[in-house]
């Protein structure tokens, strides 16, 4: 038994790993799709929220050019919006990733408990 722990688990059965580092770009590339993804869901959201708020005026000044104007903008916006916090996102991933490899590298990386799973 590992002293401590209240699990029934030797000491034999646990693997202790490390994570020495991160790769700059897959940090990268994870911190742009993520940044996409959420301003896409956020983006939609409020691009239907529009919608709602908006039917009220089909009664005082709406037409179709108008809704589609606004729709084709709106959806313009999003995928705008998309693209320039994907890149801020890259480069926070980046910049995470890039403090967590220095702070690793003189202190060591995270240690996890694996227990093989019988």
């Amino acid at each position: 038994m590992v002293p401590g722990d209240g699990a029934t688990h030797t000491r034999e059965e646990l693997r202790v790993k490390q994570i020495r580092s991160f790769d700059l770009g897959r940090a990268a590339l994870y911190g742009a799709v993520l940044a996409a993804f959420w301003t896409f869901a956020f983006g939609v959201y409020f691009w239907i929220l529009a919608w709602i708020a908006g039917s009220a005026s089909w009664l005082v000044d709406m037409n179709l050019g108008i809704w589609i104007e606004g729709t084709l903008e709106a959806g313009l916006q999003i995928l705008w919006r998309m693209i320039v916090n994907g890149i801020g996102g890259a480069f926070a991933g980046f910049f995470v990733a890039l403090v967590y490899n220095a702070v690793a590298g003189m202190m060591g990386g995270l240690a996890i408990n694996l227990e093989d799973k019988k």
